[in-house]
């Protein structure tokens, strides 16, 4: 690694690249514990309700809006 090379303690390393030494350190964490840096995302919250979003609009025939297959 760059920084292990260069001798460069790690606040020195994150302020030169730009990026906050907390972020810095989690993401180094994750990568030592072979996690994925980031994610896994949550569900959007539509999917839980889609099927009670759907059966009220089809309860009101004036909401249709003329989109099928949807």
């Amino acid at each position: 690694m760059i920084r292990t090379e260069a001798g460069m303690p790690t606040a020195r390393f994150v302020d030169m690249i730009g990026v906050p030494e907390r972020s810095y350190r989690r993401w180094q964490a994750k990568a030592r514990a072979n996690r994925p840096p980031k994610g896994p995302w949550p569900q959007p919250a539509r999917t839980a309700v889609r099927d009670a979003v759907v059966a009220h609009a089809k309860a009101h025939p004036a909401w249709d809006t003329g989109r099928s297959g949807r």
